[in-house]
């Protein structure tokens, strides 16, 4: 497999848990603050027998806000002055609370509170010797957090596989937990696709993740506890992102098992549903022929909107499905130039996902994408395209990332993380590699 390196993974990357733990920065996996998609989706193509109960509808209709709210980007100007502010004063409290500990050596609260105060301030080396040191304290309190607070401390450090062996110590002395699924989603998020070496450790991960959440699913259950949650959407999608790993790297698959576990009739009339389908949908597409044989849509351009099709039976087409709700998708879109400047994107959305109305014309929708349109590079186009589209693609999280070559599908995949920018840059390179 060509590997392509991309940066270290963003600070803020958005993540799929909510772990409840006090006095935590909006949208900051950076101090563990893990603010996630709970698991509510839009409910696009849904083939439900009976229409949702009131509290598994509004579990959906919130999809659009809990989408926007866990991605990086998700910042006022406000907020990001306020952020630098924050982030700067604990970088130096860190450093100068770490250069002598002796005073608080032994209170296992200031030790814990010392390691997300580094963590924060992005000092990971101070905050990984505060929270060893914590955790060599006799029966610490927060044992478990803290050793998750160690994961991230070691991928700041770029050290995965320190950080893999956190995980491993969670698995041991701890149940399966939310807390151990987003450790687990982390260090995968970091290696999957980096190198052959850090992509198998992913793929070790993504078979211990899989044991543990595939019998829930087949339960019917999701991640339910004091410390956190994940839905059985956000499970079920981790453990199909691990099935397209396995696929990509030429492993088996359990995609099979997964269909037979959205087909169960319990999830008819619940939110999960919908996700569910998607995600399983989005993996079976990969390597099959595209369903459509061109696009058309309307191209903006500065003196309006232009017609266009853009053929998908040959040649390499990108496109990048997205909404004005999906913050990240400029510096996406960047990325992927850097290590693809000859390719063109293809930014595509429809009038009907940027509203939730109609699939008409919106003034407003329009100016918002002429201003996005002047932060994106130049190679990448704007096209708006019938919503039926984006349902042809089964694109109902933003942003993805379809990548057709001589119109086989070779990728189709949420960009939830850069370790799925990896994948979808590798593929590719791979494939550019054989023509």
């Amino acid at each position: 497999m060509s590997q392509i390196t991309l940066p270290a993974p963003r600070q803020e990357a958005p993540v799929r848990i909510v772990l409840h733990w006090d006095n935590k920065p909006r949208n900051l996996v950076l101090f563990v603050s893990f603010f996630l998609q709970i698991g509510v989706y839009p409910l696009r193509g849904q083939e439900n027998s009976k229409p949702l109960s009131p509290s598994e509808s509004y579990k959906s209709a919130l999809a659009p806000f809990t989408q926007t709210r866990s991605q990086s980007n998700d910042l006022t100007d406000a907020d990001r002055f306020a952020l630098a502010i924050g982030i700067a004063q604990a970088s130096r409290d860190c450093l100068v609370l770490s250069s002598d500990v002796s005073s608080f050596a032994n209170d296992a609260k200031e030790l814990f509170a010392l390691g997300q105060l580094c963590i924060f301030g992005q000092q990971f080396e101070p905050a990984r010797a505060a929270l060893v040191e914590y955790l060599g304290l006799p029966q610490p309190p927060q044992r478990e957090q803290a050793l998750s607070l160690l994961v991230r401390a070691f991928l700041g450090l770029n050290v995965p596989a320190s950080a893999e062996a956190q995980v491993r110590s969670l698995l041991r002395d701890y149940p399966y937990d939310a807390i151990i699924h987003v450790a687990i989603d982390q260090v995968i998020d970091n290696t999957e696709g980096a190198s052959t070496f850090l992509n198998d450790m992913a793929l070790k991960l993504c078979a211990t993740q899989s044991a543990a959440i595939v019998p829930l699913l087949t339960s019917g259950k999701a991640l339910e506890s004091k410390e956190g949650s994940a839905s059985a959407a956000t499970l079920f999608g981790d453990a199909v992102r691990c099935a397209s790993l396995a696929h990509t790297s030429s492993k088996p698959d359990n995609l099979a098992d997964l269909a037979g576990i959205m087909r169960q009739p319990g999830w008819i009339g619940t939110a999960d549903l919908a996700p569910m389908q998607s995600a399983l949908e989005r993996q079976q597409m990969v390597g099959k022929s595209a369903t459509l044989t061109s696009l058309h849509g309307f191209l903006l351009e500065a003196n309006g909107l232009v017609p266009k099709s853009v053929p998908l039976k040959s040649g390499t087409v990108l496109l990048v499905p997205f909404t004005l709700w999906s913050p990240s998708t400029p510096e996406i879109a960047r990325n992927l130039m850097k290590f693809m400047p000859q390719q063109s994107i293809y930014a595509i959305t429809s009038w009907h996902a940027n509203t939730g109305r109609e699939d008409v014309r919106s003034s407003e929708v329009l100016e918002g994408l002429r201003s996005w349109q002047r932060t994106l590079p130049k190679k990448v186009s704007m096209l708006i395209v019938p919503d039926s589209v984006l349902s042809e693609f089964h694109s109902d999280v933003f942003p993805g990332g379809i990548l057709i070559r001589d119109g086989t599908v070779l990728s189709n995949i949420v960009f939830s993380s850069e370790g799925a920018e990896r994948l979808l840059v590798n593929a590719f390179a791979e494939n550019d590699d054989m023509h």
